[in-house]
Order: C-alpha cells, then structure tokens, then sequence
C-alpha cells in the first residue's frame, strides 16, 4: 500500500498513512495561493485534501472515514507488536500475546481496599504465595498508600515497610516465591535502589518520575524495567487537579515527555511501561473516557499498565461504598482495558482476575488458554 503526498513543485510517496499525514500537514504554512491545495492519495484514490479556502482538511470518497480508521489501528498494532519482550528470573512477558496480571500487596495500615491487611512481613507472604498459586505473574510490593487524600510517610517508615518483605521472599523456602517477579511501589528514589539491591525486578512510580527524578537514574543503573503513570500533584491534593483541555492529549503528552526523559538518562526504551492513571486527577467520567480511548496510547511504543481494581469510579457507577464488593465492577473494567490494548493489569483479587483475563484474551486477543 503505497500513499502519495502532492502538490504544486512536491510529490512523495510513503508506505504509512500516519507519514504521509505528517508531511501533508508540514506544507501547510507553504501554500500562498488560495486555488493550490494539498492532496493525499491511497494508490489513486484521493483520500484527503486541504487548501487554504477550507477550514479544515476534507477525506473523501465513501467509507474513507472507516479505511483510514483502519490504517491508524493498523500502524497502532504494528508499532505494539514491535515491543521487546521483557524477560525476568525465568518468567518470559510478550507483550500482546496475552494480559499480564500484577498483584497488589499493600504492606500499609491505611490503603483504600485492603489497609492493614497485609502489614506484616507473614502476611504480605501468605498473600504472595496465594497470589502466585492463582498464576498471578507480578508482585506489586508498596509501603506507601496513595489513596485519595493519604499523607505521606517517612522515608524510614517506608524502608522499614518495604525492604523486609522484598527480602522474605528471596529468602523464602519455596522455590516458585523465591523466583516470583517483584515490582516496588514507590515515588522516592532511594526505595527503589534498596528494593532494587534486595530483589526487586521493576520500579513502579505512580508520580511517573516527577517526584524524585533521580529514579530514572536507578532504573538505567539497575537496568530494570520502569513503569511511568500520569498524575497530578500528591494523593492529598490530586482530585482537585482534574481540569482538562485535552485529556487524552495532555495525558499521552506527559508520558512522552517522561518517555523522553527516562532515554535521555540510559533507560532503554524497551525497560519503559506506561500508565494513564486510572483515578489518579482523574473524575469518574474521565476514567470512563481513558478506558473507551486506551488504544490511543499504544502509539508511545511502550507497554501499558491499567490499574481499575476496586476504584471508587466503579463504586460510583455501582453506588457501592465497600472496595470489597466492586469485583464484578472490576472484572468488566478489567475486560474493557484488554479489550483496549491494556499489557498489565493491576489487581486485588488474583484470582478472579485470572479468570477474566483467560476468557477476555481468548475472545481479544485469540490467546490459548493459560497453562
């Protein structure tokens, strides 16, 4: 499929649509004649033009808006399929093949769902093991909650919460705990390095390198993986940071910018994962509206991590206060971000989820049932 650029003294072909696009819109400021214009054909087909006697480019030709929707799908999965596979202690992630589940292990007294219940070194481990006999694939380990209106903790505090857990389980008797893929939640720069040096394989930043940009710089001289989520301001003060112009544009802005930052320090754009923020300076409706638009961002070229699991948007569609009772809610959020491209989901129940996924991947993405 070849696309063909024209206009008075220019004409380039291009093999994507996305290209050709560009540069049509690049010769925009070049036209001073109101009678010359600038065509894009798709073989001979004129599929879009503009002049300056048009307030806005035109496509044309029947079904044109559905061809060239398809185009961009397309260049979107070809740009997806082109992710590097990360591979960690044994455990093999190909991205696109199937959704990946991470489980949450808040070792907090004060997290929105399940605070002050695995805040203990033994109980953060008996919910490892469950989660990895559930084939959950990643263990979220964090010490600081980031529930809406949560204040921040020490930095001894989080240490102290974090780093023993990490250990435990490297040292654990069990060969499939000791060989678990571990990422550490976490803002601060200095956690990560520790959690880093005691066992853990990914760094997760929900400030998505804004807080402490030092941990950018971990992440290239560890040379672990780095998942980048948009945000606004703290946990205390991020729901009233929620005006948009552009959501979905300001937010993929963001990441690239963060994208750009982590490969100016050494990370390789392989080790990068990205993550719109699900209630994180977000309203309900903006949610809402991240999830229906998700596949807009696979034009990053980065993997994307989409944590739902019991957010208060599905509380408010469901009018559910309790955390607890939004696994339903959960589970159709969770198959609306598969079916929007979504790599990694961020859950609580292991279980449950594990099961959505298999059926959702079987129907989204014609994944074998996992083994």
């Amino acid at each position: 499929m070849t696309f063909t650029v024209v206009t008075r003294g220019f004409k380039q072909e291009f093999e994507r649509w996305t290209d050709a696009l560009e540069t049509a819109n690049g010769l925009k400021p070049q036209l001073k004649s109101w009678f010359i214009d600038i065509r894009i054909f798709d073989g001979k087909d004129l599929v879009w033009m503009y002049s300056k006697l048009r307030a806005h480019p035109e496509y044309i030709g029947p079904g044109t808006y559905d061809r060239l929707a398809r185009l961009f799908m397309a260049e979107g999965r070809k740009k997806a399929a082109s992710r590097q596979s990360w591979h960690i202690r044994g455990h093999q992630f190909n991205w696109g093949e199937r959704t990946y589940l991470m489980g949450v292990i808040n070792v907090t007294p004060d997290s929105f769902s399940d605070g002050g219940q695995f805040n203990s070194v033994a109980a953060a481990l008996q919910q490892a093991q469950a989660f990895l006999e559930a084939k959950i694939d990643i263990l979220d380990i964090g010490g600081q909650s980031t529930r809406p209106g949560a204040e921040q903790i020490s930095l001894g505090e989080e240490l102290n919460r974090v780093i023993p857990v990490i250990e435990a389980i490297r040292q654990a008797d069990d060969d499939g705990l000791k060989q678990a893929v571990i990422s550490v939640d976490t803002t601060r720069a200095t956690v990560a390095r520790a959690a880093v040096e005691a066992g853990a394989d990914i760094i997760n930043d929900i400030s998505g390198a804004i807080y402490e940009p030092e941990i950018l710089n971990v992440a290239a001289e560890k040379e672990v993986p780095i998942i980048l989520m948009h945000m606004r301001g703290t946990p205390e003060t991020m729901q009233q940071m929620t005006d948009y112009d552009d959501l979905m544009g300001e937010i993929t802005e963001f990441l690239r910018q963060q994208i750009d930052r982590a490969l100016a320090v050494g990370v390789p754009i392989q080790n990068i994962c990205i993550d719109p923020g699900i209630g994180f300076a977000k309203t309900y409706a903006q949610n809402l509206e991240i999830l229906r638009q998700l596949s807009d961002f696979t034009e990053l070229g980065c993997p994307i991590l989409v944590g739902v699991s019991r957010k208060s948007f599905i509380g408010w569609i469901l009018d559910q206060p309790d955390p607890k009772q939004r696994e339903w809610g959960t589970a159709a959020a969770c198959t609306a971000a598969i079916a929007g491209g979504t790599d990694i989901l961020r859950v609580h129940n292991g279980l449950a989820m594990v099961d959505v996924t298999c059926v959702a991947d079987a129907i989204w993405r014609k994944a074998e049932p996992k083994s």
